[in-house]
């Protein structure tokens, strides 16, 4: 890891970690917003040219993550990300 992750979000990120087709996962800086929510939200957001960008946050907490993979398994990974956090996150 380069940067801190936010503690609530450690599961998922050894869970998303596990898929072979993920190259790397790059968590970047935890920031303040303005909104918040009690409620742990993830959402994928941008793609970008190595993969794509998602957003975690809590309460006023939140931090990008970027993922990265090949272009031709982009949507692939993305389902992946998207049911692995669907499952932990309920």
């Amino acid at each position: 890891m380069e940067h801190h992750i936010i503690p609530e979000f450690a599961k998922l990120l050894f869970e998303i970690e596990k898929n072979p087709d993920i190259s790397r996962i790059i968590p970047g800086r935890i920031s303040r917003q303005q909104k918040w929510s009690s409620t742990m939200r993830f959402r994928i957001t941008i793609p970008t040219d190595s993969g794509f960008k998602c957003i975690m946050s809590k309460w006023a907490t939140a931090q990008e993550l970027f993922v990265i993979c090949t272009k031709e398994k982009v949507e692939d990974v993305k389902k992946n990300v998207e049911k692995i956090s669907r499952s932990i996150l309920k």
